[in-house]
């Protein structure tokens, strides 16, 4: 071979492989351009695939998704494999395929913390999600130890730390009565499936992407087989689902929603007709619940037909997502929207109301409330135009360690007997259906005896004691204690109350402060709040006992001054002891 010959093949081959290297590199950059785009639309299934094929992992997104957090995001900052590693996280998460999405943020936090100092909360999200409690509360007090920007996200950080105390309080308590098992592969396939509706026929309809992105109504038997699109007109927007009927089964209320070119997603509540046996063309709910420029979704229709509740983003509410109702009239028309108030409300969102007219009884989802993570399932004594009482976690196994939404029950039964949720317990990314059953108990028949006729001996009278004893104008209300967490007493603490209200109706002029406190578990912006929702629902009782409400004042504590101290001399919990310091004291002003 000559000296020129192999001079050119030399260079041929020289330009042979910087074609190839430019050309595999403007390759790979298409991967990370196609990502961006994707997530920047808030397709995070599809920004996931190419954020690993940009970074060089195996191919291991689900297809299904959360349809209600596709969001807005920021364009791709261009800083390479650390930008997109950390995309790809974020990317999971949104799909709630929180064990990639842990390996992802894992690798930022160790690496990037100072440019994504966010990593390491969502990676402590992710471990509280798969059950790792110990690595979440530590990567949580590091987080919160590093972090200076006093926002929404070093309080979602605490509230993870007060979550993750009740997760193991919940876990520890033992086995429930109440019971779970899911839905079989004929309504769980692959992709999504929830936001159950009980219909008249005993059948139950349904959310599902089926195995595609795009949501649509199904119905179902209730037990087992398969299940068959409901046959509702298209709506003006590409999803609809999460779906209401009324008694008589011929309205259905749902929701329908779309994704804008820029990220944005808008949502609507949308009413149809049953006649015929055919479903009208679906109307958009006026403006009423249909703010223009924000969300209105997850409908819910009371049983009696007079109400319908939702969840909106709409101004006038306590925090991102609120629950509001409005009066329902003739033709599925909805009259003005009323927020439910602060006492189910929260900064956070709280989100697929029902309402159980037999329990009178509202279950929501929230994550703005203390629970086991992500959304949990609460319930508040009450009714639309009414007090609501203070929400009440339903607890394990009703909720897990990831989201638990959409709750619905028979109106003819107990609250959790033929109750059905949605939940990603026990899927790698999507939400599946659970049937929820608490067995009732069953009394032995009682026999009837003659009776007995007994002549009474007349037995002399001692002076009742008093049931509230006040010693240097202040009173211990011995009774009046709250279990961990909660604001409402049991019987025995309303018995006392009753004693209270006897007293001041007894002392028409004396004025009272009524002092609540908490015990030393949580932080104390927590106890604070706790204690003065404990105290406000002592006063909301006297009040209903004919007190006047000038005469009362409603004082929160918190965890300032505990009667007996929370642990023993060897370092132990004192359980004992928590529980006197959960108490409410009655001071003369």
């Amino acid at each position: 071979m000559s000296s020129n010959y192999s001079s050119r093949y030399f260079i041929l081959a020289a330009v042979c492989c910087g074609v190839l290297s430019v050309s595999q590199a403007q390759f790979v950059n298409n991967y990370k351009k196609a990502a961006d785009d994707y997530y920047a639309k808030g397709d995070f299934n599809s920004a996931a695939k190419y954020y690993e094929k940009y970074i060089g992992l195996a191919p291991s997104a689900k297809g299904g998704y959360d349809p209600y957090h596709i969001q807005k995001q920021g364009k791709a900052s261009g800083q390479g494999n650390a930008d997109a590693l950390y995309r790809l996280g974020e990317s999971y998460r949104h799909l709630t395929y929180y064990s990639n999405a842990e390996a992802a943020y894992k690798q930022v936090a160790e690496t990037n913390a100072a440019r994504y100092p966010l990593a390491q909360y969502w990676y402590a999200v992710c471990l509280r999600a798969g059950g790792k409690y110990a690595g979440a509360q530590q990567q949580l007090e590091a987080f919160l130890a590093k972090y200076t920007a006093n926002d929404e996200y070093k309080k979602q950080a605490t509230q993870e730390l007060e979550n993750l105390r009740f997760i193991q309080q919940q876990l520890a308590a033992g086995a429930s009565a109440t019971k779970l098992s899911k839905f079989d592969s004929g309504i769980n396939q692959e992709g999504a499936s929830y936001a159950a509706a009980w219909l008249n026929d005993g059948g139950i309809a349904f959310t599902s992407t089926r195995g595609t992105y795009n949501n649509s109504l199904y119905t179902a038997p209730a037990v087992s087989g398969a299940a068959t699109p409901l046959a509702i007109p298209a709506a003006d927007k590409k999803q609809q689902g999460v779906a209401s009927f009324t008694a008589d089964g011929n309205r259905v209320f749902f929701t329908a929603w779309d994704a804008k070119a820029d990220g944005s997603r808008s949502s609507a509540i949308y009413t149809s007709e049953k006649k015929n046996n055919v479903w009208g063309q679906p109307v958009q709910l006026g403006n009423t619940v249909n703010e223009p420029g924000f969300n209105a979704r997850q409908p819910q229709v009371t049983a009696d037909g007079k109400y319908l509740l939702f969840a909106s983003d709409k101004p006038g509410g306590a925090g991102k997502f609120d629950i509001w109702y409005a009066p329902l009239q003739p033709g599925g028309k909805a009259g003005k929207a009323v927020n439910a108030g602060t006492v189910i409300n929260t900064a956070g969102n709280e989100e697929a109301p029902f309402y159980h007219q037999a329990s009178g009884k509202l279950v929501f989802a929230s994550d703005g409330k203390t629970g086991m993570g992500g959304f949990d399932l609460f319930e508040a004594k009450g009714a639309p135009e009414a007090a609501w009482e203070a929400p009440v976690n339903m607890g394990y196994p009703v909720n897990s360690v990831k989201d638990d939404i959409y709750f619905v029950s028979r109106q003819d039964k107990d609250l959790l007997t033929d109750a059905i949720i949605s939940s990603d317990r026990s899927s790698a990314c999507c939400l599946e259906l659970f049937a929820v059953n608490r067995p009732q108990e069953v009394k032995a028949p009682v026999k009837e005896e003659p009776p007995v006729v007994v002549t009474p001996t007349p037995v002399p009278e001692e002076a009742p004691k008093p049931e509230v004893v006040v010693e240097n104008n202040k009173a211990l209300l011995q009774h009046v204690l709250f279990e961990l967490d909660k604001a409402e007493p049991d019987e025995a603490g309303y018995n006392q109350l009753r004693a209270v209200a006897a007293y001041l109706q007894q002392h028409a002029d004396v004025k009272v402060e009524i002092g609540a406190h908490t015990d030393g578990t949580g932080t104390r912006a927590h106890n604070l709040k706790l204690s003065q929702a404990r105290a406000e629902v002592c006063v909301k009782f006297l009040v209903s006992e004919g007190i006047d409400k000038a005469r009362l004042v409603a004082k929160g504590y918190g965890d300032c001054c505990p009667l007996e101290k929370e642990t023993t001399a060897d370092g132990k919990d004192n359980e004992a002891a928590r529980a006197k310091n959960r108490r409410v004291e009655m001071k003369v002003l």
